[in-house]
């Protein structure tokens, strides 16, 4: 009777030996399946890095790149055993940072690998722009508003709230002139009390005024890709295109058709960003 039950502890020990081993074996299997299908269709998930494209005095920011990190990738998916591209763990194919190195260019336009731009409010000190913050706001979308120094002054706790909402303010000092004590006192109030990282100036034209002050007081300068001044809606329908940035001058005419423009720049599969967002490299 003892011989019989060690013969059947034996058979039990082999025949569970065998299913630790078929089981070890197809676990095997399908973690290397796993991570094949992972390196196979790694590539098309890939997205080349983008140099800052520098041509005479202008710049456009570069955009970094991405790849899947094949050994991460298959960290989170032996979690679940099977392929899920929501799974995916991404590692960063850095450019080089240009734009910090080079604040005596200007920036014409975001990069335009993307669909992706961004929408400057150019504010005189009447103007009212409740109506384009609550559009903007509604839909989630951060603008920058380029303000001068008697806007700032009587709209001082608009501006700051603007920037704690994530909207980017823009130094237009007094009347645009940057040798002017006002752009230093905006620069303050923007990038310390208002606590944004960034100070940046705007031309229309090229300055070599305007460029070397803003330089100076480590500030980028903005050369708008299309400046619009009226019939807003009517001239992005026209002029739209990626990686722009867009000049809008506030008025009558922008606080009309604000909603409509948004509602079009969305349904043509355009993203907006604020300079700060846009221009990151």
């Amino acid at each position: 009777m003892k011989n019989f039950f060690q013969s059947i502890g034996i058979i039990s020990l082999m025949i569970g030996s065998f299913m630790l081993t078929d089981k070890i074996s197809t676990t095997s299997k399908l973690s290397n399946e796993l991570l094949n299908e992972i390196k196979s269709k790694k590539d098309g998930y890939k997205e080349n890095a983008i140099e800052p494209l520098i041509k005479d005095n202008t710049i456009i920011p570069g955009v970094n790149g991405k790849e899947v990190d094949t050994e991460k990738s298959y960290e989170e998916m032996s979690k679940i055993g099977y392929f899920s591209d929501k799974l995916l763990v991404y590692k960063t194919l850095q450019v080089e940072e240009k734009l910090n190195k080079n604040k005596d260019k200007y920036i014409i336009s975001l990069n335009n690998s993307k669909m992706t731009i961004s929408l400057i409010f150019k504010v005189d000190e009447k103007d009212d722009i409740t109506n384009i913050i609550k559009n903007l706001n509604k839909r989630k979308i951060k603008g920058t508003f380029f303000v001068n120094s008697n806007y700032l002054e009587k709209h001082h706790n608009q501006i700051i709230k603007l920037i704690n909402e994530g909207h980017i303010i823009g130094n237009l000092s007094n009347n645009e002139d940057y040798t002017d004590s006002d752009f230093v006192w905006m620069k303050t109030i923007i990038t310390n009390i208002g606590n944004q990282k960034n100070n940046y100036c705007y031309t229309e034209k090229e300055k070599k005024e305007i460029i070397k002050n803003c330089k100076l007081h480590d500030s980028y300068t903005i050369k708008p890709t299309i400046i619009i001044k009226n019939n807003h809606l009517l001239n992005i329908k026209k002029l739209l295109r990626p990686g722009f940035i867009i000049s809008l001058e506030v008025n009558n005419n922008l606080n009309n058709e604000i909603e409509t423009i948004l509602n079009y720049i969305d349904s043509k599969g355009y993203t907006i960003k604020s300079l700060e967002e846009g221009l990151k490299e």
